[in-house]
């Protein structure tokens, strides 16, 4: 049975919010950049993760627009179905506590990071859409 998770891209212009996994001990992929968002919890819905891990890990209240993807994708430690959510912040002036790590990055500049594997599709989304808008 793959693991439900909700992923919050979360975007202002061409720009979205990441951050670098951080090196813990037995923590699978450290290093690698990710959008918020998390697992969901028993009788979770993926809108409601991704609202609730945003906030936790970000550290402001999102906006869940529409649905964009669901990939499903095989890691040696198990297998992830991951629904992606074009975010924004309820408040377009907040800004991600200091400590959560986010920061903000062109859509263009987003596949030249190491990413999980299953976010290869989006990324070459995002980028793409992020070269439509500059010419």
């Amino acid at each position: 049975m793959a693991t439900l998770v909700g992923l919050g891209l979360i975007s202002r212009g061409n720009r979205y919010l990441i951050r670098q996994r951080p090196h813990l001990p037995g923590s699978p992929m450290p290093g690698v950049w990710e959008f918020p968002g998390g697992k969901c919890e028993e009788g979770e819905s993926p809108e409601e993760a991704t609202k609730r891990e945003c906030k936790e890990e970000t550290g402001m209240e999102v906006v869940v627009n529409s649905r964009r993807r669901i990939i499903e994708h095989s890691y040696p430690h198990g297998r992830v179905l991951l629904y992606y959510f074009d975010c924004e912040t309820e408040n377009p002036a907040d800004e991600p506590s200091e400590e959560s790590g986010f920061r903000w990055v062109e859509g263009s500049e987003l596949s030249k990071l190491p990413f999980p594997e299953a976010n290869g599709p989006i990324l070459r989304e995002l980028a793409s859409e992020d070269q439509g808008e500059s010419t």
